[in-house]
């Protein structure tokens, strides 16, 4: 006689079969969406971390998921399936789980593909090995227009981190990080910098928010970011896999930064961390391929 599924087992399934039914609702609804106007219109309007029923829908939906389990993990929630594929309904929520993630990634990848986000990632320009220390830039805190070379010639590596949009959680905690390290960042000479595309009231909430005591450049028209060969990415930014990490921070009570409504962001740029010796040659390069890929400290420090 085959063995029967017990009551836990049931219930995983239930609450996997619940998050696949919501999944598939906000993806549903997206596709509809997206074709009653401009592919740049639903983006820009529709896709908005405030709105319930959008794609970003589906953090709170992974975070509401890895409650029900008592889990704050995919590999924790991973773990307990693996343990129950006895329980032939928890299989079937499975096997909808992993169609969902298919059809979710196919349709950003469409929506990359209609915006033409996606040839701009790999686009790097060679030049970016020493990247002109003339290019203006914006003082976030006094407004003043200074360039790179403000900071060679100095004796110190220049550590150049360009974040996402201001409201973007990885880029803070990164910093965090940084300055958590600062004393290891000190013994090597490495001075950090931050660059931000968005503007400068927008820069004074993000300083404000996060305390940052770093440099804060910026570069409204992105030539850095081209320099540095940083593209946009919907399906780097949204794809299943990244939505159900971003449902872990929910889901241990870490509450993603809400953006200034009356202020343009862009929260499909991807960053990257670049230092530079002090004569602006660039000796480490991290091009992010999702906001969650940042380098650690260690590999920072490596630079030579």
């Amino acid at each position: 006689m085959a063995e029967q599924p017990d009551s836990t087992a049931i219930s995983f399934a239930k609450a996997l079969s619940f998050f696949v039914e919501k999944g598939k609702a906000l993806l549903d609804l997206a596709e509809k969406e997206s074709r009653e106007g401009s592919c740049q219109e639903f983006v820009r309007q529709k896709i908005r971390i405030e709105r319930k029923q959008s794609l970003l829908g589906l953090i709170e939906a992974g975070a509401t998921l890895y409650n029900s389990l008592s889990v704050k993990r995919k590999k924790d929630a991973e773990d307990l399936w693996s343990k129950n594929t006895n329980c032939a309904a928890l299989r079937e929520a499975l096997q909808d789980f992993k169609e969902l993630e298919v059809q979710w990634d196919a349709f950003l990848q469409r929506l990359d593909d209609e915006l033409q986000l996606s040839p701009k990632i790999h686009n790097v320009d060679h030049q970016s090995k020493c990247i002109s220390p003339d290019t203006p830039l914006i003082d976030a805190r006094t407004g003043e227009t200074v360039t790179l070379q403000k900071y060679l010639g100095r004796g110190k590596k220049i550590l150049l981190v360009l974040i996402r949009q201001f409201s973007c959680l990885l880029c803070r905690l990164h910093i965090q990080d940084l300055q958590k390290n600062q004393s290891s960042l000190d013994a090597h000479s490495v001075q950090v910098v931050v660059i931000s595309f968005g503007c400068q009231e927008g820069a004074s909430h993000w300083v404000e928010q996060t305390g940052c005591q770093y440099d804060m450049l910026l570069d409204p028209s992105r030539k850095m970011y081209s320099a540095f060969g940083l593209g946009a990415s919907l399906k780097k930014v949204l794809n299943f896999g990244n939505m159900l990490i971003y449902s872990e921070y929910v889901a241990n009570d870490m509450e993603f930064p809400r953006e200034l409504p009356w202020i343009q962001d862009d929260m499909f740029q991807l960053g990257g961390n670049f230092v530079l010796d002090e004569h602006g040659r660039e000796l480490f390069s991290h091009r992010c391929q999702s906001p969650i890929d940042r380098p650690s400290v260690e590999d920072i420090l490596s630079a030579q």
